[in-house]
């Protein structure tokens, strides 16, 4: 939660939002005009409300609040015409599956006939408004470093969004490119206060390879004072990525940083969510795992659960379980390697498995016994870990707490099949544990029941 807290296109994925649901609330209400149906009010008001939050749903699992969808037409396009086809098949269910009262299918016909429209033309609105200088904050890096071209960079993917990357102030010694990465170098770091002016920057990123040479201080401190909100480099790429930047990372600032903790009740809470979803998540399903397993069993020979060590809290070895989805002994000739986007190794049910992720089902077992929690990074094997930690020297401060079913790395990133994958890995998991929270867990369980639900799995 704290990351949507955080997060500086925050308002204007809520405006988008709003603007779908006033769409929705509008379409409604000119059917209920136009057809006059036999519906008492109050009625046909939690109607529509309920009719708000399944559209919201629908918009959400087909990526219509995504930042790069906002920012682009054609994605916006493409997930609202997504939902079209959605709301189309549910409203069937709905009509076959379940008795409605009369006229109650004509009204949904009609309201969904004047909302998808009026739809693509509220997110065509939403993109012009997000257009216009009046709405859009104007961004000012210093410094050229990595730091910040990588700003630069996530910038451009959110373009359209309320903020416009206006260009960089150089910190090099010797000046001579006038665009980097496609993005101008408006002058050398002495020019802060000029550039500020002529182009109205309302935020600076500082974002320098080193500080002991000149430094704009008294400059930046006067463009606080005025009403400019100025940042650094790091926290500012944490803000709009959702993680860790890494090269170049020090302890110290792992140290004196906001955040890594939280409180009692939020732990507290932590702890009731796993044993409660744990427990009645292995009740509930007890026969999709039957089913499963009479799948593996018919599918390949070998055993239906696969255990494998793996690293937990503190360092600790526990044996993961896990429905087995790679043919029996798939590692007696290569040993311990990692798994490949199209691995052979894998069957025919285990493909289906993975999509789904229901092969980590029983890995609630190790949630219930404190092993795991449903939330965090994903535990390691022991034979990477050393390898890991020599590329990565922050790796082994994911065993500090419990791995998780699920995680921030595992929504945003998926699997990853070697070393040099690991490093957005390991981004997105510091990032977890600093800014974590129940709120947080919630959800990256709902963004995981998303991937579940459209096969986004390996």
């Amino acid at each position: 939660m704290r990351y949507y807290l955080l997060n500086l296109y925050l308002r204007r994925v809520l405006m988008a939002v709003s603007v779908d649901a006033l769409c929705f609330v509008f379409a409604a209400a000119v059917s209920w005009y136009l057809l006059e149906p036999a519906f008492p009010v109050h009625q046909y008001a939690i109607a529509t409300a309920g009719g708000v939050m399944a559209s919201f749903v629908t918009l959400y699992y087909t990526g219509a609040y995504g930042l790069t969808t906002l920012g682009s037409g054609r994605r916006t396009v493409e997930s609202v015409f997504a939902a079209m086809g959605t709301a189309f098949m549910l409203a069937l269910v709905v009509y076959f599956a379940l008795r409605t009262p009369p006229r109650a299918m004509e009204v949904l016909a009609h309201t969904a006939a004047l909302y998808f429209p009026l739809l693509l033309g509220g997110r065509l609105l939403f993109r012009m408004v997000s257009a216009l200088p009046r709405f859009s904050q104007n961004v000012l890096v210093i410094g050229t470093s990595d730091l910040g071209i990588a700003i630069a960079r996530a910038m451009r993917e959110r373009g359209n969004l309320g903020s416009r990357l206006v260009g960089f102030l150089s910190d090099e010694a010797i000046h001579q490119r006038a665009t980097i990465d496609g993005v101008p170098v408006l002058g050398k770091v002495h020019e802060i206060e000029k550039v500020v002016d002529q182009e109205r920057i309302g935020r600076i990123v500082v974002a320098s390879k080193s500080r002991s040479e000149y430094f704009p201080s008294e400059e930046l401190l006067a463009a606080k004072l005025s009403g400019r909100h100025v940042e650094s480099g790091v926290a500012f790429y944490e803000r709009i990525t959702g993680r860790v930047y890494l090269r170049d990372l020090r302890a110290s600032y792992l140290i004196f940083t906001d955040g890594f903790r939280v409180g009692p009740v939020s732990n507290w809470l932590k702890l009731a969510l796993d044993v409660t979803v744990s427990a009645v998540g292995l009740l509930l399903a007890a026969p999709v795992l039957g089913l499963c397993a009479l799948a593996i069993r018919l599918d390949s020979p070998g055993p239906i659960l696969y255990r494998q060590e793996r690293v937990g809290q503190r360092g600790r070895l526990f044996r993961v379980c896990k429905l087995r989805s790679m043919r029996h002994r798939a590692e007696d000739e290569t040993g311990a390697v990692f798994s490949r986007e199209d691995d052979d190794r894998v069957t025919r049910v285990g493909r289906i498995l993975r999509k789904t992720r229901l092969d980590e089902l029983p890995q609630l077992w190790n949630v219930l016994v404190g092993e795991m929690s449903l939330v965090g990074a994903r535990p390691e094997r022991p034979e990477f870990i050393d390898a890991l930690s020599e590329r990565y020297p922050y790796f082994r401060l994911r065993s500090a707490l419990k791995p998780g079913l699920t995680g921030w790395a595992q929504i945003r990133h998926g699997y990853v099949n070697d070393v040099d994958g690991f490093e957005e890995k390991l981004a997105l998991d510091l990032y977890y544990m600093k800014y974590r929270s129940f709120m947080m867990d919630l959800l990256i369980l709902w963004k995981t029941a998303k991937t579940m639900v459209l096969l986004h799995g390996v």
